[in-house]
């Protein structure tokens, strides 16, 4: 099978030639994985590790994303520091309380991207499972925008700011998958987005808060890729498993990462509630078992979830791989999802 049939297969719960891989991974790590393979770039480490995914996303062509004082800042105007997990240093939003404020804002446009060349590029990676859309992290986007303590509040106490920064939040990135999606012709295979909801523990929010002012958006963002005969799948950190049935509910085909060592987390019980459903990516422990586990411990682990989880899994890490875990874990990984499934 290709990769793209190996992968359309397990997001249809079918049984194919061997489990499809995914990789995720910070540009450390790359760059030890280069270096340990003798590779040159980025695209041969994808082939050497047998990944069975490609990632399309137009060319930035936009202003130069710079605050007055020539500090980087993001498409929305936020200003970080730090490297893979980011301290955000200016909250523009930090004192908004009303709508107009809101409607004031400087908020980005989707012809800051360049889609001309969307549909080559998926021509490029016609053998491969084609993954594209804006990452769309509205919720965590308008954590940056006016901090996560004064947004949780303000869903209790300015509902109608949240709803309003929500929305052009998501105006953007639906126009900006919208534009990916019509220029990819038909080649592009799956919408994958992301945004985080969970903790170690449970939700961030209360059930009945996500349900107001995140389903809806989410909903809309699932309904623009299914109109386009896109696949849905979602990236989620930590204890979600509440939200769920609610995410089936709107069209979630696929769910990463599987963060599962989070409350209500685990790969059996999550094959044996959802399995017939949802297909898992990921899940593959980079809390404790790539870490600081033995290579018999990953090549175990992967064993067991390619077992717990069948037909509807995609095997690749809990989260982004970072430069704590050796590379040995890593590459006896995807030896072992190849071999094992093979």
């Amino acid at each position: 099978m290709t990769s793209k049939e190996r992968s359309l297969a397990a997001m249809a719960h079918q049984k194919s030639d061997r489990v499809p891989v995914d990789y995720w991974a910070h540009a450390e790590v790359n760059k030890s994985l280069m270096e340990h393979f003798g590779l040159q770039d980025y695209e041969s480490l994808l082939c050497q590790l047998g990944v069975d995914f490609r990632v399309v996303r137009p060319r930035y062509a936009g202003p130069e994303l710079k605050d007055e004082s020539g500090q980087p800042v993001s498409l929305f105007g936020v200003r970080s520091r730090g490297t893979y997990s980011a301290a955000v240093s200016n909250v523009p939003l930090k004192d908004a309380t009303t709508v107009e404020e809101i409607e004031d804002y400087p908020f980005p446009s989707p012809d800051w991207y360049d889609y001309s060349s969307v549909a080559e590029e998926c021509e490029k990676y016609a053998e491969y499972a084609v993954v594209g859309g804006a990452w769309s992290p509205f919720f965590c986007t308008a954590c940056s925008m006016m901090s996560m303590e004064k947004l949780l509040i303000a869903m209790a106490w300015y509902p109608k700011v949240v709803e309003c920064l929500h929305t052009k939040i998501v105006d953007f990135f639906y126009e900006v998958s919208r534009r990916q999606f019509e220029s990819a012709r038909g080649k592009m295979d799956i919408f994958f987005m992301g945004d985080d909801y969970g903790t170690q523990k449970g939700l961030i929010m209360s059930l009945q808060m996500w349900r107001r002012f995140v389903k809806p958006h989410l909903a809309r963002l699932f309904d623009l890729a299914k109109s386009y005969g896109l696949m849905v799948m979602l990236h989620c950190c930590g204890s979600i498993v509440d939200i769920i049935p609610d995410l089936i509910d709107i069209g979630l085909d696929a769910l990463d990462p599987i963060q599962v060592r989070a409350a209500g987390m685990e790969p059996e019980f999550l094959a044996r509630e959802f399995g017939r459903d949802l297909v898992f990516h990921g899940s593959i422990d980079t809390q404790q078992t790539l870490p600081n586990g033995t290579s018999a411990d990953v090549v175990a682990e992967v064993k067991s979830r390619i077992e717990v989880f069948g037909n509807g899994f995609i095997c690749a890490p809990s989260q982004v791989f970072l430069p704590d875990i050796p590379v040995e874990n890593i590459i006896v990984l995807y030896e072992t999802a190849v071999e094992e499934s093979s």
